[in-house]
């Protein structure tokens, strides 16, 4: 497979490289960058020209598979359209163009467009540095809908609630600066909620301008990983955000952030693997995402704002996702969906996890079925009885404990949930308000079922 990809990356490239080479010496006379063009159009085919230029190199055939399989998604679909847009029409009155072009001018052409999208976004980005707070503890939580059904675990005590946000994973925050987008002219500053896990104490913000503000936490969001800061500033530049439309599967992204320190952001490049990822509060990206971008921007070559980069995964926790940093598999928030939630966080409004306030065995194959309904719990009011079966859950359908995770874990407390059950012969459908943790009560104690293996209990004694 990666001989072929590459082999025919490599043949596509060959064939083309004349038009490349014709191309870039119209819109990239010189090696510097204040050269490129400002076209978005033809900045996209200077990009695109100098992978077919490196790709018809000698030795290009035995690039690395993910290289090939990556340098695909984008060069294939939409070479022809790239070279066609940023070819001189005769209309132009422009001539063929006759002069030539080394390839080491042609692949800087490339890198410069990245270095100009990281310049053009640095303006928007602030640093964050906090002092204070402790590391999130890891809690295992033994009766709650993420139950594992072990019955060798001991009991929980009655008065600890099985119904605790745990972090999702033990991963371990380090000390160091973070990143934020500026949002608004007024001061308000959006970034990841990874960034306060630790509940710090103070928080500081390095604008662009170098001046360093003492910045409030707003709100934040822990189900979709948004935080919003405010700091006492004007007239500060705010950065355009792409529209749902002009986000698409196989363009160009870049993340930045600036979580290693310095002036300049750390860049990583990539593209869009997909759209209305985690129930459609997420875009997908390749570019390397970690704790040195999360709360920057993946932005395009245009310096538009695609979202906001933030650790994800299907299940709860606000470090959940954290472990795949690096990967390949990166998320981000996009603009509609960061303008949804800053509306509801500027009100001083916080999104937590969403609770039914059950417990289930997951071990069970044939179905979701609740064995216990915390007393008192919105599910519970609503006359949801232990032995219902969930069959369907926010109009998703429910087989096994998988899909009920699906459903709800992006869900925050407070949003109503859709929920079908059967109970025996009859089909019963609710809506149910989903509740934060802290206003669930215990889960009752149920009675054992009559084993008549056991010998019945003694009398008691009276006098």
């Amino acid at each position: 497979m990666r001989e072929s990809v590459n082999d025919r990356l490599h043949e596509v490239s060959l064939q083309m490289r004349p038009h490349a080479r014709a191309v870039l010496s119209r819109l990239v006379p010189h090696s510097l960058f204040p050269s490129l063009p400002h076209s978005p159009s033809r900045r996209r085919a200077v990009v695109v020209c100098a992978v077919i230029m490196a790709w018809s190199a000698p030795g290009a055939s035995a690039r690395p598979p993910h290289i090939a399989s990556c340098t695909s998604c984008i060069l294939m679909p939409f070479l022809g359209q790239a070279i066609e847009s940023a070819t001189p029409s005769e209309d132009e009155g422009s001539t063929p163009p006759t002069a030539s072009v080394d390839e080491r001018t042609i692949l800087r052409a490339g890198q410069a467009v990245f270095h100009a999208v990281a310049e053009q976004t640095r303006r928007f980005l602030v640093r964050i540095d906090t002092v204070g707070g402790a590391q999130p503890p890891e809690q295992i939580t033994q009766a709650d809908e993420s139950e594992d059904g072990d019955e060798d675990a001991p009991p929980r005590p009655r008065s600890q609630s099985p119904f605790r946000d745990a972090p999702g994973s033990s991963f371990t925050i380090a000390d160091g600066p973070t990143t934020g987008i500026i949002y608004s002219a007024d001061g308000y500053v959006v970034t990841s909620s990874f960034n306060f896990v630790r509940d710090p104490q103070l928080i500081n913000v390095t604008l662009p301008d170098g001046r360093r503000l003492a910045a409030d936490l707003v709100a934040r969001d822990q189900v979709r990983k948004l935080a919003l800061l405010k700091v006492d500033a004007r007239g500060l530049d705010v950065p355009v955000w792409a529209t749902r439309d002009q986000i698409t599967v196989g363009q160009w992204a870049v993340a930045l952030g600036l979580g290693f320190g310095g002036e300049r952001p750390a860049v990583s490049v990539g593209i869009i693997s997909a759209v209305g990822r985690m129930s459609g509060n997420a875009i997908q990206s390749d570019a390397r995402i970690s704790p040195v971008n999360y709360g920057g921007p993946l932005v395009d070559v245009e310096g538009r704002i695609l979202g906001v980069c933030v650790p994800m995964a299907q299940r709860p926790g606000e470090l959940a996702g954290v472990e795949m940093y690096d990967s390949g598999v990166g998320f981000a928030v996009p603009g509609w969906r960061v303008d949804e939630i800053i509306a509801d966080l500027k009100q001083g409004v916080s999104f937590y996890r969403g609770w039914l306030g059950i417990n289930v065995n997951v071990r069970r194959q044939d179905g979701v079925f609740i064995e216990n309904i915390a007393d008192p719990s919105p599910l519970r009011s609503a006359g949801g009885l232990p032995g219902d079966q969930i069959v369907e859950a926010a109009g998703q359908p429910v087989l096994h404990f998988g899909h009920l995770v699906q459903a709800l874990y992006m869900l925050p407390a407070g949003r109503t949930v859709h929920l079908v059950l059967q109970r025996g012969d009859a089909r019963i459908e609710l809506d149910v308000p989903l509740a934060r943790g802290v206003d669930l009560g215990p889960l009752p104690e149920l009675e054992e079922p009559f084993d008549p293996s056991e010998p019945a209990p003694a009398p008691p004694h009276g006098g």
